[in-house]
């Protein structure tokens, strides 16, 4: 009889240990609540993401209107500034390429007719898209700063 009990205290040790600590009500999580900067990054990077509804140049000032709106409306409190002032460059740069496609009415018959405004109007659309570019790049140094977390931009 001793050589029994002696091995049913292991499985009544294993049982009382799972009945236990395998009752109590604990909540995992994947990590740390995303910080405003976390959450700011993966907003934006969503409005960015977005493509135009067609392939035309009222679609895409369209876009690019919709796009500078949503980014102008995030909120700032407690994010990075570095990354806040790269936002506002790219906010900067869109009113832009807005204000050169008002110019000829979003109608790109009107931009081949004068070669001063289409030069303007393609000046615009790629300081824009350098813009970006130095957005999308503070990603590893925010992943630095802020210790991971940072998905790139597409």
């Amino acid at each position: 009889m001793r050589g029994f009990t002696l091995r049913a205290v292991p499985v009544y040790f294993v049982a009382f240990a799972c009945g236990c600590f395998g009752k109590q009500d604990v909540q995992r999580t994947d990590g740390p609540p995303p910080s405003p900067t976390h959450a700011y990054w993966k907003q934006a990077s969503e409005i960015l993401a977005r493509k135009p509804d067609a392939e035309t140049m009222p679609a895409y000032v369209a876009l690019v209107r919709v796009q500078t709106d949503a980014l102008r409306e995030l909120p700032t409190d407690g994010v990075d500034a570095e990354l806040i002032a790269a936002v506002a460059s790219v906010i900067k740069c869109e009113e832009d390429v807005l204000r050169r496609a008002e110019m000829v009415d979003n109608n790109p018959a009107r931009l081949k007719e004068s070669k001063e405004l289409a030069m303007g109007f393609a000046n615009a659309n790629r300081v824009a898209t350098e813009s970006k570019k130095r957005l999308k790049a503070l990603q590893p140094a925010l992943n630095t700063r802020h210790g991971g977390g940072f998905a790139p931009m597409v």
